[in-house]
């Protein structure tokens, strides 16, 4: 069984990445008491199942870690002020909220739940995900499609914009921005990376075709320590000033070149900023 630990913020999205993951097949349990945990962990069962383990357990949390070895953890968590809208629209009651409202009880929260934030393996800002955008990384990530690899090291390339904020949740982050920026080309502002224009306006550049020769060496190598060492999840983020063009061309290039020379290694790919309008246009 592959036991995944779904946590995280009150308003962060737990209620929907849970839903999308019951709709793709996942078995999920919702407030799991801490208790059960090692006994879930160790029943001997095939598939995937998901728990939601959060703050409504309260001082259980204590002795959440002795639960926790064989178990991923994912934890899902927003900014201050996108929690206190979101929680503002929401008619349950925050776990917290006999220590304070707003952001008094979100404090709370996030202390109580630090054992968990350390020991997540994966962590996702959902402060400017839809909900549509979460149910999907979910799901891809905890059940994951049928030729990923689940017992290797599964990679996310993403491509961000610098101008709309940096990618919390990345492991490695990649600058981008030395490459001639296709923005200034009428012909081209329009279009994204994944548009053949771009990207051969992009991978023209000799620095653009180096960038992602050094990156796949380096990754390759990176992959196989991470995996060494029982590391499951890495997320690679490549960062432009819009996240339009550049970084969604060398994300594409950079998994294509991981999935030819990272045996063993599933690669997922993501573009976050892609479809933002620019202001400048």
């Amino acid at each position: 069984m592959t036991l995944w630990v779904l946590t995280g913020m009150s308003g962060a999205g737990k209620a929907t990445a849970l839903t999308a993951l019951e709709r793709a097949g996942v078995r999920c349990i919702d407030n799991l008491p801490v208790a059960l945990l090692p006994a879930l962990r160790d029943t001997a069962s095939d598939g995937v199942v998901a728990v939601v383990i959060d703050a409504r357990q309260g001082d259980a949390l204590a002795q959440v870690n002795e639960g926790l070895d064989g178990a991923s953890v994912l934890y899902l968590d927003a900014n201050d002020d996108v929690l206190v809208r979101r929680l503002g629209n929401s008619t349950r009651p925050h776990p917290c909220e006999a220590l304070g409202r707003g952001l008094t009880a979100i404090a709370a929260e996030r202390a109580m739940l630090s054992p968990l934030r350390v020991a997540a393996d994966v962590v996702i800002d959902t402060s400017a995900l839809t909900p549509k955008e979460l149910q999907q990384r979910a799901v891809e990530l905890v059940s994951p499609s049928r030729d990923a690899s689940p017992a290797g090291l599964t990679v996310t390339v993403s491509s961000f914009g610098y101008k709309h904020g940096p990618q919390l949740d990345a492991d490695w982050v990649v600058d981008a921005r030395m490459i001639r920026n296709p923005f200034w080309e009428p012909a081209l502002r329009p279009l994204t990376g994944l548009d053949p224009p771009v990207r051969d306006f992009v991978m023209h550049e000799p620095e653009a075709r180096e960038l992602v020769r050094r990156l796949q060496d380096l990754l390759s190598w990176a992959c196989a320590r991470y995996a060494d060492h029982g590391r499951r999840y890495l997320h690679v983020a490549v960062g432009c000033t819009g996240g339009r063009h550049r970084s969604v061309v060398i994300c594409e290039e950079l998994a294509t070149a991981l999935r030819a020379s990272a045996a063993g290694v599933a690669v997922h790919v993501r573009h976050r900023d892609m479809e933002r309008p620019d202001p400048r246009e």
